[in-house]
C-alpha cells in the first residue's frame, strides 16, 4: 500500500473517530495497522505521522469534539525526543493554545 493512501486512509478514519488520535501518538504503527487493516511490517509510522499530523494541520481533520487537555495531559514528556513530538504541539496550535 501507498504512504499516500494510507495517510488518506488514516486521515479519513480519524475524521470519523477523531478520539483514535490518542492511540495514533501513543501507538502509531499498531494504530495506523489497525485503522487501515494493514501490516506495516518493517515501514518506519513517522512519514504517514507527519503526512497526517500536516492533514490536522490544515484543518483536514474536525477536532473540535475531542477533548485535548486530556490528550496533552495523557502525552507528558514521552513524546519529547520521538517523531511523533510535534503533534501535540500541532493540535494545540490550532486552538490557540501553546
Amino acid at each position: 500500500m501507498d504512504v499516500q493512501d494510507i495517510i488518506a486512509q488514516v486521515s479519513a478514519a480519524l475524521a470519523d473517530a477523531p478520539e483514535k488520535l490518542q492511540g495514533l501518538v501513543s501507538d502509531p504503527k499498531g494504530t495506523i495497522e489497525e485503522l487501515t487493516g494493514h501490516d506495516l511490517g518493517d515501514v518506519d509510522p513517522s512519514e504517514i505521522v507527519d503526512g497526517i499530523k500536516s492533514h490536522v494541520a490544515e484543518g483536514g481533520i474536525d477536532l473540535g469534539g475531542l477533548d485535548l487537555g486530556n490528550l496533552a495531559e495523557g502525552l507528558g514528556g514521552a513524546l519529547e525526543n520521538s517523531p511523533l513530538g510535534g503533534i501535540a504541539d500541532t493540535i494545540g496550535g490550532l486552538f490557540g493554545k501553546k
